[in-house]
């Protein structure tokens, strides 16, 4: 059996080669499709202070949802990469105030930052590598949303938005990752065991 490193390295080359095969016009419509479910979902609708991301240009593309969370009036936060493996939720105003941070990410000028609570986030888009039905999800390699939800984003429902072709059968986990309750792509709404209480303090610790 390879060891969990190793296993996380493989499926992440072949789970982002998957996602980079995809056509420009095969990604936006599903990403609308995933967005009109998102929309949907009770967590959303009785959410007041959501999370969720600028998405780089092979991910799931959510600024047609930001623009409509903004619109329903939700408190909407996004990224602030403060370190590494760290980050923080910056309140997004307007779309139109992106620009790429020092990481080459989209993110809110220094100028019109303010920081929000993450204890007090509803509801976080979860962007991911490849997830599995049981809530498994493999990142970047960073640990930014493990740390984020294992430290500070405790109570919010974590919601993975991804394309079909990221589900695996199984992603091998350490007891550090972070399991999301429901998983939208495409085709599918996944309803996930509820790990919301389960996972490692080992961040906590560090």
């Amino acid at each position: 059996m390879r060891q969990p490193m190793e296993a996380k390295k493989m499926l992440r080359r072949s789970a982002l080669a998957a996602r980079r095969a995809l056509t420009a016009e095969t990604r936006k419509d599903a990403s609308e499709a995933i967005i009109e479910k998102l929309l949907s979902e009770k967590a959303y609708q009785r959410a007041s202070i959501i999370f969720a991301y600028a998405a780089m240009p092979e991910e799931v593309q959510l600024d047609i949802f930001l623009q409509q969370a903004l619109c329903d009036g939700k408190v909407v936060g996004i990224p602030l990469i403060t370190g590494k493996g760290r980050m923080e939720a910056v309140r997004l105003h307007h779309l139109e105030e992106l620009e790429p941070d020092a990481y080459g990410i989209r993110s809110v000028p220094k100028a019109k930052r303010i920081l929000l609570d993450p204890k007090e986030i509803d509801l976080v888009a979860v962007p991911g590598v490849a997830f599995d039905r049981n809530g498994g999800r493999l990142g970047m390699g960073a640990g930014f949303y493990d740390r984020f939800f294992f430290e500070r984003a405790v109570r919010a429902e974590r919601i993975a938005l991804t394309f079909e072709c990221q589900l695996v059968e199984q992603v091998p986990t350490e007891s550090h990752d972070a399991f999301v309750d429901i998983i939208l792509t495409e085709q599918q709404r996944i309803v996930c065991p509820n790990h919301m209480s389960k996972g490692s303090e080992s961040f906590a610790k560090r």
